[in-house]
């Protein structure tokens, strides 16, 4: 038996699988490790977990199995120490990334085959030397402003300092195709259309070795909205430009893509995957973690389950929680999750809207809570209001728990409700009255909260029971392994 009871799905002889993940598993919480672990505890092959964190220097946060080989842990930001290049591996490193940038910054979106053979030029010269090395060096500064020279007629001006700030972001991606993997691995599984797959193209060229994609929320949507931060235009076309064909080759490159939701499938069609290379396999939870709750709290509560993080837009909720309170007085809003040091900020700028609306004495942060079931126990509706979403673990679980649920319409979360609505309710995302209103009448209809809590339990379970997930994941892993080319 796997972790938590659920059947491990048993190989022979095992495959050896490189889980590459980029912010997750196993250092931090979160739906995305959540979905990690599930692989990892309950398939019976071997994993090597290489995992793209900040410094390097993260401390563990999951109890492994035996399953598991080796963790190698790859600091993205971490310190890099001046090495002795050779002068043929600089003159390369200039020559292949003005191509990549040349293609990258085009006005044009036709340019695809010359980044894409520039990429491969550069995983090539990976081979060879240390690109992180020469990254040290030398960097890409000067082939983004000789690409950005020759369309300075399309673009507007790029100061040095844009330039510098721009690779500074990129060539950190760059150097990751210096991460060496095991000779013996039979399948990489990239989770994320960025860093990890370019891991995963490196180790396919030295090797052969076949790799898979699976992306929950859309890797490039999220960095697009990440890039609104940025003030200078240059600095976001360029960063945006890089990352736009860098997604785009993993999805032409990968052997077989395998998204969370059809909302992500949409996105990998869009960037070249091929139809017959997609195979949408939902999250699953296991069901007997989570009988309906039957009882609910005496004050009318909506509960929030799930990170502190900018993606989760809980300045929007705590409005709507605001608005909430001029139709139900007494309405309580707790919410539950963990918060990493670089979200800090973050946390602080919500505590100063709760404030700002004078709602400190119904709102409560209530740190992360032991498994999601006892945040839901808390609520008569639970809600989740990010801006992006894969397939949300934390909403499959309440409409578990028989609890009505009220969320942002955004990547796969249409997914997990029906057409109707019956079984959940959807809202446009940062639209603080729009998710008022469904709060509001769901906490004073009890007969709907009711109804929709019962409908929700029975199709969760029949849609995402974890066996059935497992079991697409095992034979995709067996396919990939018997088919690698060398």
């Amino acid at each position: 038996m796997g972790c938590f009871g659920h059947e491990v799905l048993v190989t022979a002889p095992p495959v050896r699988v490189a889980m590459v993940t980029e912010g997750t598993y196993p250092y931090t919480t979160g739906g995305v490790s959540t979905w990690c672990d599930q692989l990892v505890q309950g398939i019976d092959v071997s994993f090597d977990l290489v995992a793209l964190t900040g410094t390097g220097t993260e401390e563990l946060r999951w109890e492994l199995p035996a399953s598991v080989r080796s963790v190698q842990q790859v600091g993205v930001w971490a310190r890099w120490e001046p090495t002795r290049t050779r002068r043929e591996h600089r003159r390369a490193l200039r020559d292949v990334t003005t191509r990549m940038w040349d293609a990258a910054i085009a006005p044009s979106d036709e340019r695809t085959d010359e980044f894409d053979a520039a990429i491969a030029d550069w995983l090539e010269l990976a081979r060879d030397t240390s690109v992180s090395a020469l990254l040290t060096r030398e960097g890409s500064l000067g082939g983004l402003l000789d690409a950005w020279n020759r369309h300075a007629g399309d673009l507007p001006p790029l100061s040095v300092a844009e330039a510098a700030r721009a690779c500074g972001l990129v060539d950190r991606t760059l150097a990751l195709a210096d991460t060496r993997l095991a000779d013996d691995i039979d399948v990489v599984h990239a989770t994320g259309s960025g860093p990890t797959s370019l891991v995963a193209m490196a180790h396919e060229a030295r090797t052969g070795a076949r790799w898979l994609l699976t992306e929950h929320g859309v890797q490039l949507r999220e960095r697009y909205l990440a890039a609104a931060d940025e003030r200078s235009w240059s600095v976001r076309r360029a960063v945006t430009s890089f990352h736009r064909h860098l997604a785009g080759l993993a999805c032409r490159r990968a052997d077989r893509l395998l998204p969370v939701t059809e909302f992500n499938a949409r996105w990998e069609r869009r960037l070249g995957a091929p139809a017959s290379a997609i195979r949408v396999i939902h999250n699953g939870v296991e069901v007997d973690r989570y009988p309906v709750i039957e009882r609910e709290p005496e004050v009318p509560t909506t509960a929030f389950v799930g990170r502190i993080d900018p993606l989760k837009d809980l300045a929007t909720l705590i409005r709507a929680h605001a608005l909430v309170r001029q139709r139900v007085p007494d309405a309580r809003l707790r919410l539950f999750g963990p918060l990493n040091d670089a979200n800090r900020e973050y946390a602080a700028s919500l505590e100063q809207v709760v404030d700002e609306l004078g709602v400190g004495d119904s709102v409560t942060f209530e740190g992360a809570s032991p498994g999601s079931r006892p945040g839901f126990e808390t609520g008569h509706v639970v809600a989740m209001s990010s801006i992006s979403e894969g397939l949300p673990f934390g909403l499959i679980e309440a409409m578990m728990c028989g609890r009505a649920t009220v969320s942002t319409d955004v990547g796969g979360v249409s997914d997990c409700v029906d057409e109707e609505q019956t079984v959940g309710a959807l809202v446009p995302a940062r639209d603080p009255q729009a998710l008022a209103d469904e709060l509001a009448h769901l906490l004073t209809d009890h007969e709907a909260r009711h109804t929709m809590g019962r409908r929700a339990a029975v199709w969760a379970r029949e849609r995402f029971d974890l066996r059935q997930c497992l079991e697409a994941y095992h034979e995709e892993y067996l396919h990939a392994a018997e088919t690698r080319t060398r």
